[in-house]
């Protein structure tokens, strides 16, 4: 018999809370954690940002979630 495999979801949209995989990996043993940094909304609102900005128009939260597991 083998053990459930244990996954954890954060960044579910654009704008989620930056503590959400901290939150995540702190809240219990976990085998996966996901995020969902490129949904199909969340990539309209990025093309839109880069439009106006070049420089940005990317998933940047998604490097301030890793940075704190």
């Amino acid at each position: 018999m083998t053990r459930p495999l244990r996954i954890a979801n954060c960044s579910g949209f654009f704008g989620d809370r930056l503590s959400a995989a901290r939150e995540m990996v702190e809240g219990g043993a976990i085998d996966v954690l996901t995020g969902d940094w490129l949904a199909e909304l969340t990539m309209l609102i990025l093309a839109r940002i880069k439009a106006k900005r070049p420089e940005k128009g990317y998933a940047d939260s998604f490097v301030a979630q890793m940075e704190q597991v």
